[in-house]
């Protein structure tokens, strides 16, 4: 496939961004009917790592972190380095990478590779997420593509695309969906609001957010017990 490199991208308001930064991933995945999430596989690679912005995509062919560099180039303050990768065995993203970002007021950067000099880029404060740790190196030999749709965690990723990552994990919310995801977050965050004061006063939660009528409707046995299972061994 030809390599491309897209120079500009239609990115979010700045406001949306802000709201979304006032969330968290796991409100703002279940906002978007529990879609949008990361592998589980994509964690925090630095301590308390936090993110929300627009992404800049990378694809790297495999053992080959160019591109990385052209994206930081073309990324603005605030984005998020989206990295697609074809291996956890060649380096991402790396210290000297950071020290430039940091330069630069990019936000973070979320790798489905490995990335590596974790203890200096921690020591930075710079957001790091990654599917894996290590510090097999990478060569600059061979282009990819720039600010184009990748699938990153299992997730699709345009440019452009609200990233949020937290230590819950990794949620993208398609750019065009943004406003009305907003909306739906509201709403959420404020039922949750609810069950939680009701759970605080006293009732369970079992009771608030199922209730005995959904066992009703399945094939459940309730037996008063105790039972001796020595002598009537779980089936």
């Amino acid at each position: 496939m030809t390599a491309t490199i897209v120079e500009e991208i239609v990115r979010p308001p700045e406001s949306i961004v802000d709201a979304f930064r006032e969330e968290s991933a796991a409100d703002v995945h279940e906002a978007m009917d529990k879609t949008g999430a990361m592998a589980p596989e994509m964690t925090p690679a630095t301590d308390g790592a936090s993110v929300c912005g627009p992404a800049v995509t990378v694809a790297l062919p495999e053992g080959d972190n160019m591109m990385i560099h052209v994206a930081a180039k073309l990324a603005d303050p605030g984005n998020v380095i989206v990295i697609a990768a074809n291996t956890t065995r060649a380096a991402t993203w790396g210290e000297l990478a950071t020290r430039n970002a940091l330069r630069k007021g990019i936000e973070g950067v979320v790798s489905d590779g490995n990335v590596r000099d974790i203890d200096r880029i921690e020591e930075l404060g710079f957001p790091m997420f990654s599917r894996a740790v290590g510090h097999n190196g990478a060569v600059k030999n061979t282009p990819g593509s720039v600010n184009v749709p990748v699938s990153v965690g299992d997730v699709v990723v345009r440019p452009g695309d609200i990233v949020m990552g937290d230590s819950d994990g990794v949620t993208v919310v398609p750019q065009d969906r943004a406003e009305a995801v907003l909306e739906n977050v509201a709403e959420t965050t404020a039922a949750e609001a609810a069950v939680r004061e009701r759970v605080e006063d006293g009732e369970e939660l079992f009771d608030v957010i199922i209730g005995d009528e959904a066992l009703d409707e399945h094939d459940v046995e309730t037996v008063e017990g105790p039972v001796d299972y020595a002598e009537s061994p779980p089936r």
